[in-house]
């Protein structure tokens, strides 16, 4: 039985979560949210937070960053929730009324290329409705890569089409000529909208939590549309032409190789990367994120045994042809050669 068959009479006295607000963060390819929803969590204070994580790729890079999975569901170090939407999006919903702990928010990170509405609908076009509060969808733009174009991704503009508010983001970024042309071009897309500047998704809670912007009225005529021909709202992924590579390696890359990967070979129909990267010269856990032709590394401690993992994103990628160069970046499979382990996984150490 799906949850769909749910008898909700039943299921209304034994839900203590009931009305439970929920904020939906979505958002282009490296636009900043996971950065905005770390945010969220580090400043919560007193508040209780389960969050719904959907990432387009086999890898969940996004899952590693916030801490360790167990099951479907993880506990965050701060106390938080956050599940894998894997079951599908009701039923992990339900997963976290059906928790014992009281929330206080529900917060779901889209994928870059999310088409929002099928979200919303999830919450205004089940039972959800009655279970749920559909808050403010929130669509984090990044105000140096953003443009007229935008990849040239029709879920690009429906991301700002149906969000209640745009946080325009990596302003230290850009110039305030393009920060007055990115929200000249977002007023016509979507006139009166609340847009807020932000630095690496600073921003302050009250401004976007239980704030009440939702207006689900102003779609009924794609609601009507929406029930009548779901399949016309999942094919945007084929219509774009977007695709992921994934990687994953138990040998670790040789910096320089990966240095030139990305200086020379890196194909300019990637618009997305992130991944966890071993290098045989560093004992660190280095995470790595790839926005257009921005990267940044960060390092910090293996929690794991050490492993490269990478996905990127793009349009219509060679596969085939990227697994060869990171592969070709890696320490050579030679019985003679040896590389070192940190030493938390040293053979020694107990």
């Amino acid at each position: 039985m799906t949850r769909l068959d749910f008898n909700l009479s039943d299921a209304l006295p034994s839900l203590p979560k009931c009305g439970m607000p929920v904020t939906i963060i979505t958002g282009f390819l490296g636009s900043g949210k996971t950065t905005l929803l770390n945010q969220i969590l580090q400043n919560k204070d007193n508040l209780k937070i389960a969050v719904l994580v959907n990432e387009f790729g086999d890898i969940n890079i996004d899952e590693q960053l916030l801490i360790s999975v167990e099951s479907d569901m993880i506990e965050l170090g701060n106390g938080c929730i956050c599940c894998t939407i894997n079951d599908g999006l009701v039923n992990a919903v339900y997963r976290v009324l059906e928790r014992e702990e009281k929330v206080d928010y529900l917060v779901i990170e889209t994928t870059g290329l999310a088409d929002p509405f099928p979200i919303i609908m999830t919450f205004v076009g089940t039972e959800l409705k009655v279970l749920t509060r559909l808050d403010a969808i929130i669509t984090v733009v990044d105000a140096a890569a953003f443009d007229a174009k935008h990849f040239d991704s029709d879920a690009a503009l429906r991301q700002i089409r149906y969000g209640d508010m745009v946080i325009l983001n990596k302003i230290d970024l850009a110039t305030k000529d393009k920060i007055n042309e990115s929200k000249v071009f977002i007023e016509k897309i979507k006139s009166e909208f609340r847009i807020l500047e932000s630095e690496y998704g600073q921003v302050p809670l009250p401004l976007i939590l239980d704030v009440g912007l939702n207006q689900t009225d102003n779609y009924k005529a794609e609601i009507r549309e929406f029930r009548r021909n779901k399949s016309a709202f999942n094919n945007h992924l084929e219509t774009d032409g977007f695709n992921f590579v994934s990687f994953q390696s138990d040998r670790p890359f040789e910096i320089k190789k990966f240095e030139h990967f990305l200086s020379q070979q890196l194909p300019s129909n990637i618009f997305r990367a992130k991944g966890i990267l071993w290098f045989q010269e560093s004992p660190s856990r280095h995470i790595f994120q790839l926005s257009g032709p921005r990267y940044d590394l960060q390092a910090d401690d293996w929690q794991t045994h050490p492993k490269n993992e990478l996905v990127f994103i793009g349009r219509n990628l060679d596969q085939s042809l990227i697994k060869q160069q990171l592969d070709e970046c890696l320490i050579k499979p030679d019985i003679n050669h040896s590389f070192s382990l940190p030493k938390l996984f040293d053979k020694h150490t107990d």
